[in-house]
């Protein structure tokens, strides 16, 4: 009898490791199949969500990729977030903040694992409060209220893409950074009507923070599909 109870304790406990080897397999099976899959596919479309992203977090945005070979991808990526609320400065409305990338995500041979590169337009702009407008100078002819800049960089980072059954594809870039380095636009006239000294320091601290800032993200999702 013990030795019958034995015979199922032992024959339970292979039966739920050879349960959890297919599991395993299954899974390794699922995540090492991306590079394959891709050398199937030439085009991917992803929606992204960058939880941590200077200036403002919480981006949201589109990626369209062409596949030229199995280990590179050309991507266009839009990114964009609002805030309405005081953010680094204070007494200034609402601010957005927007990108558009080209980059060339590099797969380095690796079934995952990618190092991306690329250039990148910001586009950053800024509705002045209600509080500072109240306080302008009386010559102020209306219309200035927005101020925005424009500019163009560079960006890089690294991160992981998996590619799953039916080309469902999964992302996320670790790290990211994208580098204003040349203003190709600005406007800012409202400078010119004020008169507190508070207001302008506010407002121009603003200007420069978004002139140049670099724009440093963390753990940025991405889910979409290959065809």
């Amino acid at each position: 009898m013990t030795s019958l109870k034995s015979l199922l304790i032992i024959s339970l406990i292979l039966t739920s490791l050879q349960s959890k080897a297919q599991t395993v397999e299954k899974v390794e099976e699922a995540v090492s199949g991306s590079r394959l899959r891709r050398s199937n596919s030439k085009v991917v479309v992803l929606g992204n969500y960058s939880f941590f992203d200077l200036i403002i977090p919480s981006k949201i945005g589109l990626t369209a990729g062409y596949m030229p070979d199995t280990d590179s991808t050309w991507e266009l990526e839009y990114l964009r977030a609002s805030l309405s609320v005081p953010f680094l400065v204070q007494d200034i409305g609402k601010m957005t903040d927007q990108r558009l990338s080209i980059t060339r995500r590099a797969f380095l041979g690796k079934n995952s694992f990618n190092f991306s590169y690329g250039l990148t337009y910001f586009n950053y702009s800024i509705k002045i409060g209600n509080e500072i407008l109240s306080r302008l100078n009386p010559s102020y002819p209306g219309g200035l209220d927005l101020v925005s800049l424009q500019g163009v960089g560079f960006n890089i980072g690294f991160g992981n893409r998996w590619t799953i059954q039916k080309n469902i594809t999964v992302g996320v870039d670790w790290l990211t950074l994208s580098q204003p380095i040349i203003l190709t636009g600005k406007k800012s006239g409202i400078l010119d009507y004020i008169n507190n000294d508070n207001d302008r320091k506010n407002v121009s601290g603003a200007i420069r923070i978004a002139s140049y800032f670099p724009r440093l993200a963390a753990i940025k999702f991405q889910l979409g599909i290959m065809f």
